[in-house]
């Protein structure tokens, strides 16, 4: 059952001025309904996670190849960059015709015996990172602790298997240790989650097997893993950084967007569309407010509290969010192309700097379509790596949380399953584990 079908575009149900808003439809079996469609979204992500993941080698081959990665070239020269020779992609070509050949090229990749390889000694980060994506991410993180030079430095293996352990010999006490141990550790995961990022969203299909083989293998390090950094543990603004927060961020859009999408449904004169004058105030438009250039007119569903919420996950801005980097271009860009606020020193920022400009995502759909695309891709990918390391996904948990964030108390979650978050997750202990770790480990389908 299709989640739009649970909610209407409408006033409100309680008595009194409400702004128009998507509301949850009233019907005893919406929990039921709910929790088959967060069970369908689960075993979908399961299914497309096990067929990405039988297109690279097995684990052992990592697993062997890691054991001899304990130094990065310098300059690295893995990284399959497009040959000329080889023309442009045609562009007439269907969108279906590109996909098959993409498919019987993965598909032989597979059933190939994978040779024995040399010593590996690929950058962890391929050369361009520096310049595609590092010069968008905060040069201070948090605290008033510089970390310039350091992304640079996580490029190369060993500088990983140094934090990690020094990070399991630090025991306490030296404060100069400890921060350095903070930024070493954000910056890893910066790079975690760009490799990801990038993944899902570049057409070069080398580029793409070089990226998630770079994650497999470090998940397979002995002296590395990736365990270490699921979960930061020591972020400020009560955000937790790591692969767990990449999956946090990206599963809220995916779901409204989608929603968004299914009950428009190509029609311009859904009542989600029609132009408002004036910007609606709630909750966070504060934020919003002061942060935008406002689009006015604007459609109705960027007046409303749900995608607002959405707004709240994605777009405000923190020194240790990576993320950044594929919303702010989708959802409010900067008329300038900075990606984000901290790319200066704060004492460099001036009040007059240019301010990001709200985006009608439904004016671009086949912008949409890709972001989709590539939001999907991120949560495949997540789902594989977690498995990699023994930690499969409860994607019923992160679906329903996510909904719970975009459609809080009585006009959403709360009408939908007749309690609120907190008393549906005790509710849901009691009938067995319900977190953000699966219990499943024997069906995570990890090679």
């Amino acid at each position: 059952m299709a989640l739009s079908s649970m909610f209407e575009y409408s006033d409100g149900s309680k008595p009194g001025p409400q702004h128009p808003d998507l509301f949850a439809k009233s019907a005893p079996s919406h929990r039921k309904q709910l929790e088959y469609f967060a069970g369908t979204f689960q075993s979908t992500v399961r299914e497309h996670s096990l067929a990405e993941r039988k297109t690279y080698r097995p684990g052992q081959n990592y697993a062997e190849r890691a054991k001899q990665w304990t130094v990065s070239e310098q300059k690295d020269t893995t990284v399959v960059e497009h040959n000329p020779s080889e023309g442009t992609p045609n562009h007439g070509e269907s969108q279906q015709t590109l996909r098959e050949k993409r498919n019987a090229e993965l598909r032989s990749q597979s059933t190939e015996s994978w040779p024995t390889s040399s010593p590996e000694r690929r950058s962890v980060n391929p050369p361009d990172f520096a310049t595609k994506y590092m010069s968008y991410v905060p040069t201070k993180s948090g605290a008033h602790y510089g970390r310039e030079g350091l992304v640079e430095d996580f490029a190369h293996v060993e500088a990983w298997i140094d934090f990690v352990a020094r990070d399991a010999r630090y025991a306490g006490g030296n404060e100069a240790e400890h921060n350095r141990i903070w930024l070493d550790r954000k910056s890893c995961s910066d790079i975690l989650r760009l490799l990801v990022i990038d993944a899902a969203i570049t057409s070069d299909l080398a580029r793409k097997m070089y990226m998630v083989e770079t994650i497999l293998l470090l998940a397979h390090h002995p002296q590395v893993g990736l365990k270490a950094f699921v979960s930061d543990g020591m972020a400020c603004c009560n955000i937790s950084v790591g692969l767990t927060s990449l999956i946090e961020m990206v599963i809220v859009p995916f779901v409204y967007l989608n929603l968004l999408w299914t009950y428009i449904d190509g029609k311009p004169s859904s009542p989600l569309l029609q132009p408002r004058e004036r910007l609606q105030e709630y909750e966070y438009s504060h934020y919003r407010n002061s942060t935008f250039a406002n689009l006015l007119p604007r459609p109705a569903y960027m007046n409303t509290q749900s995608f607002n919420n959405m707004l709240k996950v994605v777009l405000e801005e923190h020194g240790h969010v990576v993320e950044h980097v594929f919303f702010n271009p989708l959802l409010a860009p900067y008329d300038s192309g900075r990606r984000s606020k901290y790319l200066e020193p704060y004492q460099r920022r001036h009040k007059d700097e240019s301010m990001r400009r709200e985006r009608d995502v439904f004016t671009d759909l086949p912008m949409l379509k890709e972001a989709l695309k590539g939001t999907w891709k991120m949560l495949i990918y997540c789902d594989m790596l977690f498995k990699e390391i023994g930690q499969p996904i409860n994607w019923e948990y992160v679906v329903l949380n996510s909904i719970s964030d975009l459609f809080p108390h009585k006009g959403g979650f709360e009408r939908l399953t007749e309690m609120g978050w907190v008393d549906y997750e005790l509710d849901r202990e009691e009938h067995g584990s319900f977190g953000f770790f699966a219990t499943d480990k024997g069906n995570d389908g990890a090679s």
